[in-house]
């Protein structure tokens, strides 16, 4: 792992593997830059690109300075890009998808092309406050201490089973992602943020996007796909068939590659 720091001086931990042009990677919830997403996914995509996957701050090796805010997290990626050639193509997922597309706003010059697996967006005046509720009582719990309590509940409500959530806190990441309970409050924050982006800056992107959902993911994911889409003057969609949130990388690797590397 590398480490570089933030506009803030919040040190940010990466690694880069591979060759060709540089691809970041944003992750969601829980995720580090070798759990989940990220190391699952760049084994399919190091042959044409140097994929560079990070810790979010919060999260593993990287720092965290508070109050939490979206746009350090956009300086992170802005940082990453400055200190690594650039340019680079920006990949998320979930609430790193959301930080993508914000990236691609904020960065225009040094983000490239955007693609964003499902990110989340609060839609109703009712669903933003449920979120500031969620984010209040994460808050208070981890200053408690019941961090697990906090990953666990979260866990369920993202539909994973008691057997699932058993045998993932007591595998080798188990701490790691207990240690990560006050970054979901900062992904429910990312969420409400995410309406008023689509509604206010989306049409406003120049990049090529790709926006992607899976067909078996929840219900509101094709929805709000096609939002983005219709809003974003260069944007295209793909709905990938037998996906759920948590996508197969041999299945969504292909189509990174041609759209990143499409002329």
């Amino acid at each position: 792992m590398q480490i570089v720091n933030s506009k803030d001086g919040t040190p940010i931990a990466f690694e880069t593997v591979g060759s060709g042009p540089l691809m970041i990677i944003t992750t969601g919830a829980l995720n580090t830059h070798n759990f989940g997403v990220p190391g699952d996914l760049v084994p399919f995509l190091q042959d044409d690109f140097t994929v560079l996957t990070y810790d979010r701050r919060g999260r593993g090796q990287s720092g965290d300075s508070l109050p939490y805010s979206i746009y350090r997290e956009l300086e992170d990626i802005q940082t990453l890009i400055e200190h690594n050639g650039g340019k680079a193509y920006l990949f998320g997922h979930s609430a790193g998808a959301a930080l993508a597309l914000f990236a691609a706003a904020e960065f225009p010059g040094e983000t490239l092309k955007v693609a964003a697996y499902e990110p989340p967006v609060s839609g109703s005046w009712f669903e933003r406050v449920l979120t500031d509720l969620l984010v209040r009582w994460i808050q208070k719990q981890v200053d408690k201490g019941e961090n697990l309590a906090v990953v666990t509940r979260f866990m369920r409500f993202v539909g994973m089973d008691e057997d699932l959530i058993a045998e993932t806190l007591a595998g080798e990441h188990g701490q790691a992602i207990i240690d990560m309970a006050i970054t979901i409050a900062y992904e429910a924050k990312i969420q409400n943020a995410s309406g008023l982006f689509l509604k206010s800056r989306a049409q406003q992107l120049t990049q090529p996007v790709l926006m992607l959902a899976g067909t078996r993911s929840f219900k509101t994911a094709p929805g709000i796909m096609a939002d983005y889409t219709h809003t974003i003057p260069l944007a295209e969609s793909i709905l990938l068939e037998g996906q759920t949130h948590t996508f197969e990388p041999q299945v969504i690797a292909p189509t990174l590659r041609e759209f990143f590397l499409r002329d």
